[in-house]
C-alpha cells in the first residue's frame, strides 16, 4: 500500500519542475542573454547570484537577482535592444529598479551593460 502513495508524491514536484523549466523556455532569447550575463557578472562581483524573469508586458520584463550569500535582491526592467534610446551591441537593454541595482550598476564588469535608472 505504501507504494502507491510514492508515485503521486513523486509526480507533484516533476510536474511543478517540468513547468517551470517550460515557463523559464518560454522567454525570449534577450532575456535568457540578460539573466545570464547579469548572473555572470554579479556572481563575479558578489559571490553565487540566480536571476529570474518574469514578464511586464510585451516588450519587458521585470528580473530579479538574488545574491545568495548576502540575501540581497537587485530588480531590473529588461527591454530589447530595438527600444533603446542609444544603440546598444547587447539583445538587451536594462534600467536598474531599487537602489541595491543602481548599486550594482557601477560595480566591475556590470558597467559594461550600460544598465540606465529613472534618476537618470
Amino acid at each position: 500500500m505504501k507504494k502507491i502513495w510514492f508515485f503521486p508524491l513523486l509526480a507533484v514536484p516533476l510536474a511543478v519542475a517540468a513547468f517551470t523549466l517550460h515557463w523559464h523556455n518560454d522567454a525570449p532569447t534577450y532575456v535568457k542573454d540578460a539573466e545570464e550575463r547579469v548572473s555572470s557578472y554579479l556572481s563575479y562581483s558578489y559571490g553565487p547570484t540566480k536571476c529570474m524573469s518574469d514578464q511586464n508586458d510585451a516588450n519587458a520584463w521585470t528580473m530579479e537577482c538574488q545574491i545568495i550569500t548576502s540575501k540581497r535582491d537587485l530588480k531590473y526592467t529588461v527591454y530589447p535592444a530595438d527600444k533603446a534610446s542609444e544603440g546598444t551591441p547587447r539583445s538587451f537593454f536594462m534600467v536598474a529598479e531599487n537602489k541595491d541595482a543602481q548599486l550594482s550598476a557601477k560595480a566591475d564588469l556590470m558597467v559594461y551593460l550600460d544598465i540606465g535608472s529613472h534618476d537618470s
